[in-house]
């Protein structure tokens, strides 16, 4: 039983993978419904396709695997700017490579240590006491 419904799992499989393949370059509405329920369903990607170019998005993705939570924070950033009407155009690979530099020095910046060396005189006053040497005498 488990073995008819792998097959009937793998026949209908091999038939959406046809339609897709007739459909060619065009891009079958199939997809095209899955792309924009996931659109719909995080308002936040919605925005970042409308705002990236494919170029910059793909630099994101890649980082992500990385850098998680940089990308995030980019994410973030861009949308607040598309939000606040300060962004009007694409974002394309270039910027976002400035934009990832910036929040990386920022980052350093915010996470460097400095060591202040206090240096003091310690003053033992028993080795300027002559006094104290009368028990040689």
């Amino acid at each position: 039983m488990v073995d008819e419904e792998l097959a009937a799992i793998r026949a209908a499989r091999l038939q959406e993978l046809q339609r897709n393949s007739q459909s060619g370059g065009n891009g079958s509405s199939a997809s095209n419904e899955g792309k924009e329920s996931a659109n719909a369903s995080n308002p936040k990607q919605a925005i970042l396709s409308q705002i990236l170019e494919p170029e910059a998005k793909e630099r994101l993705s890649r980082l992500r695997m990385v850098k998680p939570e940089r990308v995030t924070s980019v994410e973030n950033y861009l949308i607040n700017l598309y939000q606040n009407g300060i962004l009007r155009h694409k974002i394309d690979e270039d910027e976002i490579v400035e934009t990832l530099e910036k929040i990386a020095r920022d980052e350093r910046q915010n996470t460097e240590s400095k060591i202040i060396f206090d240096r003091r005189e310690i003053r033992d006053d028993s080795i300027d006491d002559d006094d104290d040497d009368d028990f040689f005498d």
